[in-house]
């Protein structure tokens, strides 16, 4: 119940952040057009880089030592923080540098100002509150640091000249999100100003290897942004970039779901094997549905969805979204695997199946684009994150015995299959009516399908009408 009540708090928190934040870079696209968006991601790119060099896999590991020890929070923090701080000087000394030697206007104003907001990175501490299942602070930081983001922008933004807001907007997003952090721990906690610098070389050896895995998915996913800058004019960036935000967007409720369950994973790994594998197989049950049904209706909705979040203007980033969305359900499958290799202290793994997925992403997208153009790009970012779902589902069993989860495969794929020959023969049918079609034809063959699925279905709807009958009685 804790687990879904986590989530569901932090998925309420997602939703209004990402609409806020949508909002804020619409409003952004509208007044800039294709070329200044592919400016100004090409810019928070490099951004996001940097900040991975910060934060390293420091989040991750300290919210499961926490969870594993909740007395080592402060001795914690300490290291974490302080290390932390050390990097982000460093990597901002890198951003200057790389923006003087670029020289290209209005990217070099971007990354300086940007830059600046690592300064502030180091304090936000949502990792503490996670590894105590304190998933309502996570939530309210996040809200308010999109929520400053978007005021900004609105404020502000009034023409394409001043575009550079967007990166001083980032700034007081993460100041006054690291703020609350602070000020949330020194509540509950002992407060920074009684922690020790500490350094630790378990943090390094635990802590990089999630950290460069991380960098790695950057690359993997981002990559094909800056990959495209040296391929592609600037409105073909804006138009993929455009694309792979709303991609990234739905994308951080897959992430926001595996943050939810590493605690969960950590603990059960602790008690015994039978706990950790029942867990996991439970997840991807329902995971691999949820993720057809929202694959299906993505690809339904991707070209009018660009049009509205971004103007007529975007239109040709129609055809790379719905390929994107293969991305996001392949990256929500191998989850289960790599958080799995996190929680049993196997990062090492996990960010070699990152690399791989790098790797591969580095050569498909340039091919793809070459080959394709945009969609061809996308279709080397999906053919990406197939190469990491297929090497971590094969860690996941040689390292954490997690096996029989291709039998879990089956019902979803034919389910997916039939739904897609209907849509196919009803190609005439309008938006609306081919969205509907999808979710029903996917509904009653899930059903259909799969016993275990019925028997959910069936105990949810006892148990809602059990609760409706009590209420009639209560009431009366």
């Amino acid at each position: 119940m804790r687990l879904v009540r986590n989530f569901l708090s932090l998925a309420g928190a997602e939703i209004v952040s990402k609409v806020v934040t949508f909002a804020a870079f619409a409003y952004l696209a509208r007044f800039v057009g294709p070329e200044g968006f592919g400016h100004l991601e090409y810019a928070g790119t490099a951004l996001f880089c940097a900040t991975l060099l910060v934060e390293q896999g420091f989040g991750p590991y300290g919210a499961r030592e926490i969870a594993r020890a909740p007395q080592e929070t402060t001795r914690l923090v300490g290291e974490i923080v302080w290390t932390r701080v050390l990097l982000a000087l460093l990597s901002y000394g890198c951003i200057i540098g790389w923006a003087l030697a670029l020289n290209r206007q209005p990217v070099t104003k971007l990354l300086l100002l940007y830059g600046a907001s690592l300064l502030a990175t180091p304090l936000l501490l949502q990792w503490v509150f996670q590894g105590h299942d304190r998933m309502a602070v996570v939530a309210v930081a996040q809200v308010l640091r999109q929520s400053v983001f978007a005021f900004v922008v609105f404020a502000g933004v009034r023409n394409a000249e001043r575009l550079w807001l967007a990166a001083v907007a980032e700034i007081a997003a993460v100041g006054i999100a690291a703020g609350y952090c602070v000020w949330m721990y020194g509540r509950e906690f002992d407060g920074l100003t009684k922690i020790r610098a500490r350094f630790s070389g378990r943090l390094f050896r635990e802590g990089v290897p999630i950290g460069l895995s991380q960098l790695f998915w950057v690359v993997r996913i981002f990559g094909g942004t800056l990959i495209l800058g040296s391929l592609a004019s600037a409105s073909e960036v804006g138009f993929f970039a455009g694309a792979l935000r709303i991609m990234v967007a739905a994308h951080t409720f897959v992430w926001l779901y595996y943050f939810n369950l590493l605690p969960s994973l950590s603990r059960a790994w602790q008690q015994d094997h039978a706990a950790f594998a029942g867990l996991v197989r439970q997840s991807f049950h329902g995971v691999i549905w949820l993720a057809a049904a929202g694959g299906l209706l993505w690809a339904v909705l991707a070209p009018p969805a660009v049009t509205l979040v971004y103007g007529a203007a975007f239109a040709p980033a129609g055809l790379t979204l719905q390929l994107l969305a293969g991305v996001c359900v392949a990256a929500a499958l191998s989850g289960h695997y790599r958080f799995g290799l996190i929680a049993a202290g196997r990062q090492t793994n996990e960010m070699l199946v990152s690399v791989w997925g790098a790797l591969v992403a580095v050569i498909a997208i340039p091919v793809g684009y070459r080959w394709l153009g945009l969609p061809g790009a996308a279709a080397g970012l999906l053919a990406a994150e197939i190469a990491v779902w297929l090497a971590a589902w094969w860690a996941g069993r040689r390292l954490l015995r997690l096996t029989r989860h291709s039998l879990l495969l089956w019902r979803p794929l034919l389910a997916v299959a039939g739904t897609t020959a209907l849509l196919w023969h009803w190609a005439s049918w309008g938006l609306v009516g081919r969205a509907l079609l999808a979710f029903g034809a996917l509904s009653a063959l899930a059903l259909l399908l799969d016993g275990e699925l019925r028997e959910r279905a069936r105990l949810l709807l006892a148990t809602l009408y059990a609760r409706s009958q009590r209420g009639s009685l209560e009431a009366a």
